[in-house]
């Protein structure tokens, strides 16, 4: 078994698309993450689900927590609306995390202990074949723990 047979397509978004889009496709495909590519199609970053949750609260209650007790729906609509005719690259979070990259004859193993390193929630394979490289899918974690816990 390798990163080959454990991949999964994956949808991606580039850092010109509309954050609402992006968010949308997290949301409808209930995604663990979003994964932002270059123009090269190559990945280039990824933001956990939890981290997009995270742009949509104003910073007033990140500053007061006990603030989005009170307040009610008040943000909601604002909340929304917050990815409208914004990039994805505007909400890229600074020094954002590039994805773990494995190559397709990556073992289980390996890929298991990049996740666990990282703590990512999600491991691109990438192929380079003829100077370029292209992206095939990814594996996650679930994958790896449907590997490592079915009968042989």
């Amino acid at each position: 078994m390798r990163a080959r047979d454990l991949l999964i397509p994956y949808p991606t978004v580039s850092s010109d698309d509309e954050a609402q889009n992006a968010l949308r496709l997290v949301s409808e495909r209930r995604l663990p993450a979003l994964l932002v590519v270059d123009s090269t199609g190559q990945p280039y970053a990824m933001i956990a689900t939890a981290q997009l949750i995270g742009r949509l609260v104003p910073d007033s209650v990140r500053q007061d927590p006990v603030l989005a007790a009170v307040i009610g729906d008040r943000f909601d609509a604002d909340a929304r609306q917050s990815g409208v005719g914004t990039t994805v690259g505007a909400w890229l979070p600074r020094g954002h995390t590039r994805p773990p990259v494995v190559g397709p004859d990556a073992a289980p193993m390996q890929i298991a202990a990049l996740v666990d390193r990282t703590q990512s929630s999600l491991v691109a394979v990438v192929e380079r074949r003829g100077g370029a490289a292209h992206l095939l899918g990814v594996v996650t974690p679930e994958r790896l723990m449907g590997y490592f816990t079915r009968k042989s």
